[in-house]
């Protein structure tokens, strides 16, 4: 059975959902708390996560945008009332797969569970294990145990390329969400910095086992994850 980590404050909603979607091999698990939800992410494996926007101690998006940088390949569905247009855009944004609006037909809701985690056992997984690891506390990047010495801006970019989990990362993305780069956001100062890591890295961008240059759009990191 496929395994659903279901965040929401709602026991109706979730007692309702876990009949119906056992009926086509999907087991639900719900907590209330977003708190509780990371914590049963590091010690349990899930196939995806569904979950609400409000709900109690911290917004869903921030539940959302803290889940897909701990763990980006785990599909994520927002289900929720809140209608604001730009709830739905910052949604996709952080990385969120797909966004359903309450009230909605659960036999709706079983067919995007069932496509988001069939598109996520299709990707192809790397037998490697990652070389990177992001330590945001101390704005450190650590490769293969030893810490970059890269700069708060070539710190920021790189992160965030790791945390996309293998997603092409547009320039005018990288821009909005990079703070050292609010006053500096040309895709010119962007490719100057990618070159800068690409360097410290050892990446050679013509034969790239690293950062990937996408034409006309942004990077993507392609190493192991």
């Amino acid at each position: 059975m496929a395994k659903v980590l279901m965040v929401e404050d709602d026991p109706e909603i979730t007692e309702l959902l876990e009949e119906y979607l056992a009926r086509y091999g999907i087991e639900l698990f719900s907590v209330s708390s977003p708190t509780v939800g990371l914590e049963k992410l590091e010690s349990e494996r899930y196939d995806l996560m569904l979950a609400d926007l409000g709900l109690p101690e911290m917004d869903g998006l921030e539940l959302c945008r803290r889940v897909k940088e701990r763990h980006p390949s785990l599909p994520v569905i927002v289900s929720t009332a809140r209608s604001d247009v730009s709830d739905k855009v910052l949604a996709f944004e952080i990385g969120v797969d797909d966004y359903v609006a309450k009230p909605y037909e659960p036999r709706e809701l079983v067919a995007r569970i069932q496509a988001a985690i069939k598109r996520s056992r299709a990707l192809p997984r790397s037998t490697e294990s990652s070389p990177f690891r992001i330590d945001r506390a101390r704005m450190r990047i650590h490769r293969e145990g030893e810490a970059l010495d890269l700069t708060p801006a070539e710190f920021e970019i790189l992160a965030l390329l790791l945390e996309k989990g293998g997603e092409v990362v547009s320039r005018d993305f990288i821009a909005g969400s990079v703070d050292s780069l609010r006053w500096e956001s040309s895709d010119r100062s962007i490719d100057v910095i990618v070159s800068r890591i690409r360097h410290k890295l050892g990446d050679d961008p013509r034969h790239p086992r690293f950062i990937r240059s996408v034409r006309g759009v942004g990077y993507q990191y392609i190493g192991p994850q």
